[in-house]
């Protein structure tokens, strides 16, 4: 019997996008949009301390329609739960119209995408609509030209390459001729995407939502192997197992941590050889290196001095431009009552100021700051961040 058509099967956005590009910015964007759509989003956080859920949070109507997924990148240690989140999403009795995949900036997008063909399960319910990337038009040239070790992957030049449409955004923070310069560039590594120039990740939805751009063969283009097993990727069987079992010992999901599917199956790949079967010797694929990348979270209750936060950051930044990539917290500060303050930071680049929303009455009052970056010094930047707690 046929499967269900592409038609049938519930379209799925995957947002991908080196740190500090837009991607929540954009998710929020979608959100907030009249379409009149129900969308569900699955959030992964690279570190253990979740920011972006609050972030998106906002713009949620129901909680149950937002799920966390963090200490990890997705298309490494929690690939289980993405499957397991995919899962839940598609047997809740609500029935959603769209899924949005919002993946840590370090992600190679090329496993997440490969989740959607090796699960017959999910091969079944889900159909990849399209593979957005944000790029930082003021520092997408620095991360597409990090040198990385031998066999490692430039996960900014992959982001870049599996796009089917790339939102160029921040194009008010560059010159024309620089902008001319980044757009050769991405059409350098990828010629077949569009490139939509947008400010504060504004784009019209039409070009975002149910576009149905995303092409396996293109796919297949930049990665001849996609489809093949992976090693350290794609193991296939023991991600299926992951899913039914609920054991994947090296995932650690925010919101779905039972599982009672149980399901099992035998897996074909578009070769037609079970992937449990020992693969063909081929050339090792190149891996998801992060050697030296780390996330420092640190939580800390109370309210800070709004001086000793500025002259703080102002002096990490500042000292740690190029190996910051990412920073961005929630802060609560002396004097300003129920103000809730969110801290946006790309290298030495920074967007501050109060949220529209407010602590709640009875809402511990705990400050949350993330930094991502290379080789970074965590007691100092946790012992740095503690001692701004107004006295």
């Amino acid at each position: 019997m046929d499967g269900p058509s592409d038609a049938e099967k519930l379209p799925v956005t995957i947002v991908t996008g080196f740190l500090g590009a837009g991607k929540t910015t954009l998710v929020n964007h979608i959100l907030k949009g009249d379409h009149g759509k129900l969308i569900a989003v699955i959030e992964n956080e690279f570190g253990a301390v979740s920011i972006d859920d609050a972030l998106v949070g906002e713009n949620i109507k129901e909680k149950e329609n937002i799920i966390t997924m963090d200490n990890g990148c997705v298309c490494c240690t929690v690939r289980g739960d993405l499957v397991r989140a995919l899962l839940t999403l598609k047997d809740r009795a609500k029935k959603f119209d769209h899924v949005i995949i919002e993946t840590t900036g370090l992600a190679d997008p090329a496993p997440v995408a490969f989740t959607f063909f090796i699960n017959p399960e999910i091969a079944e319910a889900y159909r990849i609509d399209s593979i957005l990337c944000l790029a930082d038009a003021k520092h997408i040239g620095l991360h597409l030209a990090e040198e990385k070790p031998d066999g490692a992957v430039n996960e900014a030049v992959q982001q870049v390459a599996f796009a089917d449409r790339i939102l160029l955004n921040k194009i008010d923070l560059v010159n024309d001729n620089l902008l001319d310069d980044v757009i050769d560039t991405l059409k350098s590594i990828n010629a077949v995407a569009e490139v939509i120039k947008t400010t504060n990740s504004v784009v019209d939805l039409d070009k975002v939502l149910g576009v149905s751009s995303f092409s396996i063969e293109k796919t297949l283009e930049v990665d001849p192997d996609f489809l093949d097993d992976e090693e350290g990727h794609a193991k296939a069987e023991a991600i299926e197992n992951a899913a039914a079992d609920g054991t994947d010992d090296a995932s650690k999901t925010a919101a779905c941590t039972d599982d009672s599917h149980g399901h099992s199956h035998s897996q074909i790949n578009r070769q037609g050889t079970t992937l449990n079967e020992p693969a063909k010797k081929r050339p090792r694929k190149k891996k998801h290196d992060l050697t030296g990348v780390s996330s420092v979270g640190i939580v800390a209750e109370g309210e800070l001095d709004f001086a000793e936060v500025n002259t703080f950051m102002m002096k990490v930044l500042q000292e740690n431009a190029l190996s910051i990539y990412r920073s961005k917290g929630v802060m609560c500060f002396k004097d300003q009552g129920a103000v809730k303050f969110v801290f946006q930071g790309v290298h030495e680049q920074i967007n501050f100021g109060p949220s529209s929303v407010m602590w709640g009455q009875d809402e511990p009052r705990v400050n949350k700051m993330v930094f991502i970056g290379r080789n970074l010094n965590r007691k100092e930047l946790e012992d740095g961040f503690r001692a701004c707690i107004a006295k």
